[in-house]
């Protein structure tokens, strides 16, 4: 399956759940959805019950100015597609892929939608502005990150925004320290299933 853009065809990869929800997943520039972040989202959605449709795009190929704007159309397209099909929609953007979560037109979207931003790009304005606006979303960032100044991460307030940060953690939310970063990697899977099940109450 794939999604046919201006700038590009997208892969993606659709696991049906069980009517909860679709689960859209977009990675980042060098994590894609198999890698262990992603791999738990998408478990953790499934057990419960959400479908989940993960976009495997590769921008490396693409001009600069051609890697925004094949964001920002997968966004528009992704979101149609869910919003045919599924009750609920959660965007989860994984780094750059925080760029599509800020640039899809949930406006539009007449049904109940919430945001998971995974490491997301604060030195991206359009990133910092739709956080400030969030009305049901979960963000998660690391201290090593560098994408992620804590002066900017500390200035996120909204209402609807619910923050992890992990201390230690870098942009993939490792650290050299095995057992640290499986410990981040539960942290995360323990904040996702509460967010994803009181998200829709």
């Amino acid at each position: 399956m794939e999604f046919v853009t201006e700038y590009g065809r997208v892969p993606v990869r659709y696991t049906e759940g069980e009517g909860q929800g679709l689960v859209l997943v977009f990675p980042g520039l060098n994590y894609p959805p198999d890698y262990p972040l992603l791999y738990y989202t998408r478990k953790s959605a499934l057990y419960l019950g959400f479908g989940v449709l993960e976009a495997a795009y590769d921008l490396h190929p693409l001009p600069r100015p051609n890697r925004g704007r094949l964001l920002e159309e997968l966004a528009h397209t992704a979101l149609s597609w869910a919003a045919e099909r599924a009750p609920r929609v959660v965007l989860v953007g994984k780094s750059v892929g925080t760029l599509v979560l800020a640039l899809a037109p949930l406006g539009e979207l007449e049904k109940p939608w919430a945001r998971v931003w995974l490491t997301p790009l604060l030195n991206q304005k359009a990133v910092q502005n739709a956080l400030s606006r969030e009305r049901r979303g979960l963000a998660v960032a690391g201290s090593e990150d560098p994408y992620a100044p804590r002066e900017i991460w500390d200035g996120l307030e909204s209402l609807g925004l619910k923050k992890l940060w992990l201390e230690g953690a870098d942009h993939r939310l490792e650290s050299p320290d095995p057992v640290a970063s499986a410990q981040y990697l539960a942290r995360y899977a323990e904040e996702l299933l509460v967010f994803l099940q009181a998200a829709f109450a």
